[in-house]
């Protein structure tokens, strides 16, 4: 396989995407001001004859031809719309100026592409080199049509630039044929399509001709100093031609060759009249197949959720079931349940491959593929989508469907997803990937009855004992008696504190997250903090029913909780749990449940700040080498990167990253219900991630979660490299609390 560079640092990317960025912003004034500057005397009458060599009818071929091929563009996406239409209803259009902000700087300005830095790099050429050539265009047919302004200093400026966007763009589309057909990169898995290769060869043909047709010219009009046809007739000057460097070597050679005036201009003509129908058929291709993505894609940009709660993905905020009375189906089973926002998606996948690189269950040998189940329902849209948009047309019913969830996208499919949203997270179109899988298994749970039998007996432990954990003798007020015996009280909310210290299930209900719970409660007291708890009265937080499916139940907790918040006055709320932080912070909103939200680290980080929770010098932790794995759920969908590093940093151990990290984190495999829900095939994805903490020089694993600390408890004993390395796995409070507790209490308690 062919190199393929990388640049892991998120830094170091952004760097490199500025850039780029910069470097084609400033190519066009930066080429004009450099020809001011430059340009001998004698160049101010410099220009050029438009339609050079061409019949003067031909502007109006040319024109006509433009407005036919501009209604056969628009005509594509329509026809698409159409299929779209067939889904439900979904306002899409609220907080335009932020939609307009999010569409300049991931429509526009591409924001995510550099996240693969060779396709990034190549797209970004083939991008940045067409706009400039497109805008040439139509600066061209203004100076000709409206105002002559392309003279001189300013033309030889304009002739620079776009040869050099010219280049660019060739560069790009010569590394996507090599990517493609040399390299053959796993992404490409897929194969290609007809369209994919005849699409980069129309545009390489299309730069070549453009090319050859512009080498004629100079060759024939500025290297011999000829009159052109403008104004009373101008003589063209040799030191014009080099500010079309393109044009210049390839007039030059073919004037070396030995080639006569008349082939030259036979040649010109020929390739002018090949290169008009190769750039308007290009033109036309735009509403149709992969480079429709050039319209749907930054529509699709525009269209993207927005979170009220500032939330990082579509994912991390799941869509309600509004009326469970009036829901004519529960989730989505066919095309028709699911949104037309959701089935534009499907359309604007352009099979990247992106997605599919980070997902962990397609990289862990499961069934999953987040790019393959797109193009499943893409496909089989296209083959029923316009036979149902007849029978609504006719007002007739259509009764020949295939099921989406289970049939047309498999079952394990739909249960493999991890809800991690790496796949979210790297899309460049912010195609939303997890709501989608969630419809599909609310259909399945709710509909059908169909899932694992790990699920089902989850769902049945949370509506029986309010808790996903069968077997467990603990109760949530065990690790309560347990301080109290110890001499520590920690206090029941009654609404005069400030924070009410969420536990959650996993945090008082299994033995090795209990020792997490009781060591932030001890870092709250010597802290000061005022808290409290629930005890006896907390229930599930609601966010395993709603990943596995079952949103009755989910929404049943949720306002259990709302009600028992707003009863005791709770307004802020920290918990141990990205979950529950999460589901808490971004989808109690939607049932009128909003509270201040943070993540116990975040709280850690803000008391370390503020000197209440004090570092010993030269602690127990003090220079040992952690690596520190991100949670899915507060790295890539909540955007908190920074805490957690925080309080490690305070510990004095030192952080030694693993290759994925912050929000290009690698998932512990437990997201998505399945801390509960058994894995469908492959390898255990907390293996994976546990041999990539094994290969640093780290002997612990730091985590913020706790389904995070018991995949790695469990990997490290599992993993040979990590077993015979002695690794061992802390939270951070549990870091903290060994540096900065006091001896003595810590012995006592």
């Amino acid at each position: 396989m062919a190199w393929e560079p990388k640049v892991a640092s998120p830094r170091a990317r952004l760097a490199l995407t500025a850039a780029i960025y910069f470097s084609a912003l400033v190519l066009a004034p930066l080429v004009a001001a450099l020809a001011v500057l430059v340009a001998r005397q004698g160049s101010a009458e410099a220009t050029r004859e438009v339609f050079f060599n061409i019949a003067k009818w031909a502007r109006f071929v040319a024109y006509g031809a433009t407005g036919v091929v501009l209604m056969v563009l628009a005509a594509g996406p329509l026809l698409r719309a159409r299929l779209w239409l067939l889904g439900k209803g979904e306002v899409r259009w609220d907080r335009p100026w932020e939609r307009a902000k999010v569409f300049f700087l991931y429509g526009l300005g591409q924001g995510r592409l550099p996240n693969d830095l060779y396709a990034g790099l190549m797209h970004l050429l083939i991008f940045w080199g067409w706009t400039y050539l497109f805008i040439g265009t139509l600066m061209l047919a203004f100076h000709d049509d409206i105002k002559e302004f392309l003279k001189g200093n300013v033309y030889l400026g304009y002739s620079l630039a776009l040869d050099i966007a010219g280049l660019a763009a060739t560069v790009g589309v010569l590394m996507a044929l090599y990517r493609r057909y040399v390299w053959k990169h796993p992404k490409m898995r897929l194969g290609s399509l007809w369209d994919d290769g005849m699409l980069l060869a129309l545009m390489l043909a299309i730069l070549l001709s453009g090319f050859l047709v512009e080498g004629m010219r100079v060759g024939v009009t500025e290297l011999r100093g000829e009159t052109i046809d403008v104004g009373d007739g101008l003589v063209t000057d040799p030191d014009w031609a080099p500010w079309s460097p393109v044009g210049f070597l390839i007039g030059k050679a073919a004037l070396a060759a030995g080639a006569s005036q008349t082939l030259m201009l036979n040649i010109h003509k020929a390739f002018w009249w090949l290169h008009l129908p190769l750039a308007l058929g290009w033109v036309a291709w735009v509403g149709y197949g992969k480079l429709s993505h050039i319209l749907l894609g930054a529509a699709n940009i525009f269209f993207r959720r927005l979170s009220p709660t500032g939330a990082a993905l579509a994912g991390a905020a799941l869509v309600p079931i509004e009326d469970f009375e009036k829901a004519e189906r529960f989730g989505a089973g066919r095309l028709v349940d699911f949104t037309w926002k959701q089935l534009m998606d499907v359309d604007v996948c352009v099979r990247c491959g992106r997605c599919e690189a980070h997902c962990p269950a397609y990289n862990t040998g499961k069934e999953l593929t987040p790019m393959g189940f797109l193009q499943d329902m893409k496909a089989y849209m296209g083959q029923v989508g316009p036979k149902m948009w007849a029978a609504r047309w006719r007002g007739q019913s259509w009764d020949e469907e295939r099921a989406v969830a289970g049939d047309v996208v498999s079952f394990n499919t739909i249960w493999d997803c991890l809800t991690c949203g790496a796949c979210e997270q790297q899309c460049p179109f912010f195609i939303e990937h997890i709501q989608k899988l969630i419809d599909m298994r609310r259909y399945l749970v709710m509909e059908e009855a169909r899932m694992p039998e790990t699920a089902q007996a989850t769902l049945m432990q949370l509506e029986q004992r309010g808790h996903p954990w069968r077997g467990t003798q603990l109760t949530r007020t065990s690790w309560i008696e347990e301080l109290a015996a110890q001499g520590l009280q920690v206090p029941i909310f009654d609404g005069s504190q400030e924070y009410l210290y969420w536990v959650g299930c996993t945090g008082a209900l299994v033995e090795r997250n209990v020792q997490v719970t009781k060591a932030m409660a001890r870092l709250l007291l010597q802290a000061g903090v005022s808290f409290g708890v629930l005890g006896a009265e907390e229930v599930c937080s609601g966010d395993p029913a709603r990943r596995l499916g079952n949103e009755y139940l989910f929404q049943l907790q949720a306002q259990q909780n709302i009600e028992t918040f707003k009863a005791k006055g709770v307004r802020k709320i920290v918990a141990n749990c990205p979950h529950c932080f999460n589901v808490m912070k971004n989808e109690y909103p939607q049932l009128g449940g909003r509270f201040q939200v943070v993540h116990h680290t975040q709280l850690l980080a803000q008391l370390i700040s503020e000197g209440r929770l004090r570092v010993q010098d030269m602690g127990e932790l003090w220079g040992v080498m952690v690596t520190y794995h991100d949670p899915c759920y507060l790295a890539r969908h909540n955007d908190v990167l920074a805490a957690p590093r925080q309080v490690i940093a305070a510990t004095g151990a030192q952080l030694v990253e693993m290759g994925r990290h912050r929000k290009h984190t690698f998932c512990c495999g437990a997201g998505g219900g399945h801390m509960w829900v058994e894995e469908s095939g492959g390898r255990r994805v907390n293996h994976v991630r546990t041999e990539e903490a094994a290969s640093t020089p780290a002997r612990l694993i730091a985590v913020a979660c706790p389904f995070c600390l018991q995949m790695f408890e469990e990997g490290v004993g599992s993993v040979p490299t990590a077993a015979q390395k002695g690794m061992s796995v802390l939270d951070v409070a549990e870091m903290l609390e060994r540096s900065v507790v006091r001896p003595e209490v810590r012995r006592q308690a």
